[in-house]
Protein backbone atom coordinates (compact mmCIF):
# COMPACT_ATOMS: atom_id res chain seq x y z
CA UNK A 1 0.00 0.00 0.00
CA UNK A 2 1.08 3.68 -1.16
CA UNK A 3 1.48 6.26 1.13
CA UNK A 4 -1.72 8.17 -0.11
CA UNK A 5 -3.69 5.22 -0.04
CA UNK A 6 -2.51 4.02 3.43
CA UNK A 7 -3.63 8.16 4.49
CA UNK A 8 -6.92 7.75 2.50
CA UNK A 9 -7.55 4.23 4.28
CA UNK A 10 -6.81 5.48 7.96
CA UNK A 11 -8.75 8.91 7.36
CA UNK A 12 -11.97 6.62 6.70
CA UNK A 13 -11.65 4.61 9.19
CA UNK A 14 -11.43 7.44 11.38
CA UNK A 15 -13.96 6.65 13.78
CA UNK A 16 -13.27 2.51 13.87
CA UNK A 17 -11.79 1.10 16.74
CA UNK A 18 -12.04 -2.23 15.74
CA UNK A 19 -9.51 -3.86 13.12
CA UNK A 20 -5.85 -3.78 12.62
CA UNK A 21 -3.53 -1.82 10.73
CA UNK A 22 -0.06 -2.70 9.61
CA UNK A 23 2.99 -0.79 10.78
CA UNK A 24 3.64 0.86 7.12
CA UNK A 25 0.24 2.59 6.87
CA UNK A 26 -0.03 3.42 10.44
CA UNK A 27 3.83 5.36 10.34
CA UNK A 28 2.39 7.14 7.06
CA UNK A 29 -0.37 8.31 8.39
CA UNK A 30 0.74 9.40 11.56
CA UNK A 31 4.13 11.17 10.14
CA UNK A 32 1.70 12.56 7.40
CA UNK A 33 -0.78 13.40 10.31
CA UNK A 34 1.71 15.30 12.64
CA UNK A 35 2.69 17.66 8.89
CA UNK A 36 -0.45 18.44 8.78
CA UNK A 37 -0.87 19.49 12.17
CA UNK A 38 2.39 21.54 12.54
CA UNK A 39 0.84 23.14 9.27
CA UNK A 40 -2.27 23.73 11.15
CA UNK A 41 -0.68 25.29 14.22
CA UNK A 42 1.60 27.30 12.14
CA UNK A 43 -1.65 28.49 10.32
CA UNK A 44 -3.71 29.40 13.51
CA UNK A 45 -0.35 31.47 14.64
CA UNK A 46 -0.17 33.20 11.01
CA UNK A 47 -3.67 34.22 10.03
CA UNK A 48 -5.53 34.14 13.73
CA UNK A 49 -5.42 37.17 16.03
CA UNK A 50 -3.25 37.24 18.96
CA UNK A 51 -6.56 36.66 21.20
CA UNK A 52 -7.73 33.83 19.16
CA UNK A 53 -4.68 31.83 18.12
CA UNK A 54 -5.35 29.78 21.43
CA UNK A 55 -8.91 28.57 20.71
CA UNK A 56 -7.63 27.95 16.90
CA UNK A 57 -4.70 25.76 18.25
CA UNK A 58 -7.00 23.81 20.43
CA UNK A 59 -9.44 22.62 17.24
CA UNK A 60 -7.13 21.47 15.01
CA UNK A 61 -5.55 19.20 17.80
CA UNK A 62 -9.09 18.28 18.77
CA UNK A 63 -9.21 17.59 14.96
CA UNK A 64 -6.35 15.17 14.61
CA UNK A 65 -7.12 13.50 18.07
CA UNK A 66 -9.32 11.10 17.11
CA UNK A 67 -8.27 9.90 13.90
CA UNK A 68 -4.66 9.61 15.22
CA UNK A 69 -6.16 7.67 18.44
CA UNK A 70 -7.78 5.35 16.39
CA UNK A 71 -5.36 4.54 14.50
CA UNK A 72 -2.90 3.72 17.32
CA UNK A 73 -5.90 1.61 18.83
CA UNK A 74 -5.90 -0.57 15.60
CA UNK A 75 -2.13 -0.96 15.43
CA UNK A 76 -2.06 -1.73 19.29
CA UNK A 77 -4.68 -4.80 18.04
CA UNK A 78 -2.29 -5.74 15.20
CA UNK A 79 0.79 -6.22 17.70
CA UNK A 80 -1.38 -8.01 20.39
CA UNK A 81 -2.13 -5.13 22.86
CA UNK A 82 -5.42 -3.62 24.34
CA UNK A 83 -6.21 -0.47 22.79
CA UNK A 84 -6.63 1.04 26.02
CA UNK A 85 -3.00 1.40 26.39
CA UNK A 86 -3.66 4.72 24.00
CA UNK A 87 -4.77 6.18 27.16
CA UNK A 88 -1.85 5.36 29.59
CA UNK A 89 0.24 8.96 28.65
CA UNK A 90 -3.01 10.82 30.01
CA UNK A 91 -3.15 9.47 33.16
CA UNK A 92 -0.56 11.77 35.13
CA UNK A 93 -1.89 14.70 33.53
CA UNK A 94 -5.80 13.87 34.89
CA UNK A 95 -4.07 13.26 38.34
CA UNK A 96 -2.46 16.98 37.99
CA UNK A 97 -5.45 18.40 37.15
CA UNK A 98 -7.43 16.60 40.10
CA UNK A 99 -5.23 17.70 42.72
CA UNK A 100 -4.96 20.99 41.30
CA UNK A 101 -8.62 21.17 41.19
CA UNK A 102 -9.17 19.88 44.53
CA UNK A 103 -6.21 22.19 45.78
CA UNK A 104 -8.54 25.00 44.04
CA UNK A 105 -11.55 23.72 46.06
CA UNK A 106 -9.72 23.63 49.24
CA UNK A 107 -8.61 27.01 48.93
CA UNK A 108 -11.59 28.76 47.83
CA UNK A 109 -14.08 27.03 49.92
CA UNK A 110 -13.81 29.58 52.94
CA UNK A 111 -14.07 33.26 52.53
CA UNK A 112 -10.05 33.19 54.17
CA UNK A 113 -8.91 30.89 51.34
CA UNK A 114 -10.58 33.08 48.20
CA UNK A 115 -9.13 35.77 49.73
CA UNK A 116 -5.83 34.58 49.79
CA UNK A 117 -6.34 33.17 46.51
CA UNK A 118 -7.48 36.65 45.09
CA UNK A 119 -4.85 38.52 46.40
CA UNK A 120 -1.96 36.00 45.31
CA UNK A 121 -3.34 36.59 41.96
CA UNK A 122 -3.14 40.42 41.97
CA UNK A 123 -0.06 41.08 43.99
CA UNK A 124 2.27 37.63 43.22
CA UNK A 125 1.49 36.58 39.39
CA UNK A 126 5.00 35.69 38.81
CA UNK A 127 5.36 33.17 41.62
CA UNK A 128 1.07 32.01 41.05
CA UNK A 129 2.51 31.54 37.12
CA UNK A 130 5.57 29.76 38.31
CA UNK A 131 3.38 27.56 40.61
CA UNK A 132 1.64 26.69 37.54
CA UNK A 133 4.82 25.98 35.31
CA UNK A 134 6.56 23.58 37.97
CA UNK A 135 3.22 21.53 38.26
CA UNK A 136 3.12 21.91 34.66
CA UNK A 137 6.74 20.14 34.01
CA UNK A 138 5.95 17.87 37.04
CA UNK A 139 2.73 16.50 34.78
CA UNK A 140 5.20 16.33 31.70
CA UNK A 141 8.04 13.96 33.52
CA UNK A 142 4.97 11.93 35.23
CA UNK A 143 3.70 11.52 31.79
CA UNK A 144 7.12 10.72 29.76
CA UNK A 145 8.07 8.32 33.04
CA UNK A 146 4.63 6.65 32.32
CA UNK A 147 5.04 6.50 28.39
CA UNK A 148 8.53 5.02 28.51
CA UNK A 149 7.60 1.82 30.13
Amino acid sequence: MGPAAAVRTELLRSFDLKGRTTRAAYLWFLSTSILALAAGIWACHALLPDDQVIRGVCAVIALFYLPVTAAGVRRLHDVGASGLLMLEPLKPGLGLGTALWLLWLLATGTLVGTTSVILATLFFPAVVVALLGIAGLIALIATLIAFSH
